[in-house]
């Protein structure tokens, strides 16, 4: 779709952050300000530790987050940390949604919000 000069283009959501977990995952960390400890994220959010390793590795591929492995009392500690990259695309990714959700506000008719 051709859009004329100095229209905004179309929002596209991130795909990457778009799906539900990691969504939950970006998030979680945005509003945190610090790394997390694997274990944190899995119970606070009600994900698996299967689903949230493959998760991780998802946004970590895309620089989105890091992921650290250390020992702390002898016992391995896996910390999950939002990257500069990670918050950036997080803050399109929410700019996008406003601008989608502004649009369908102005566009909706009248009585939309009436369909029960």
């Amino acid at each position: 779709m051709m859009q004329g000069k100095g229209k905004r283009k179309k929002p596209e959501l991130d795909r990457i952050i778009h799906e539900p977990a990691r969504l939950q995952i970006i998030s979680y960390l945005a509003t945190g300000g610090s790394e997390v400890p694997f274990s944190e994220l899995g119970e606070k959010l009600g994900l698996s530790a299967g689903n949230l390793s493959v998760q991780l590795k998802r946004l970590e591929e895309a620089d989105y987050l890091s992921i650290a492995k250390s020992f702390k009392d002898n016992r391995p500690l896996t910390s999950i940390t939002l990257t500069r990259a990670g918050m950036e695309a997080f803050k399109l990714y929410l700019s996008e949604l406003e601008q989608m959700i502004g649009h369908l506000k102005t566009t909706m008719p009248d009585g939309a919000n009436d369909w029960r």
